[in-house]
């Protein structure tokens, strides 16, 4: 399910749509928060990854917002929906194993100390 939810995010008029986007609002965000250090010459790697991550951000927001609205509008399940439903199946295959380490481990255990006894 969550393959197809990625399949819609990475259709040509999704991903054109976010790299508009994010070109614009990337910009602006850009000259606001980072203007006073590009026109002070004072580029450094640190600068470009905060610039970059600038025009990330409108990117995926984009993305994520328009794949949301062709998945309602088909009546399939959000991201959200999906992803919950994973975390709940793992959560509990992870519980079950987790109860079997227990329950195969605490076997071993001595358990004297609890009557009072030196282990």
């Amino acid at each position: 399910m969550i393959n197809e939810w990625l399949k819609i995010a990475l259709q040509t008029n999704i991903l054109a749509r976010a790299l508009k986007v994010a070109l614009v609002v990337g910009s602006i965000l850009m000259l606001i928060n980072h203007g006073d250090v590009i026109l002070s010459n004072g580029l450094q790697i640190k600068e470009f990854i905060k610039i970059t991550l600038t025009y990330f951000v409108p990117y995926c927001v984009s993305t994520y917002s328009s794949t949301e609205a062709v998945c309602a509008a088909e009546n399939r399940p959000s991201i959200n929906q999906l992803m919950w439903e994973f975390l709940k199946k793992k959560g509990l295959e992870l519980a079950q194993y987790s109860l079997a380490i227990f329950k195969r481990h605490i076997g071993r255990m001595p358990f004297s100390f609890l009557k009072g006894k030196a282990p």
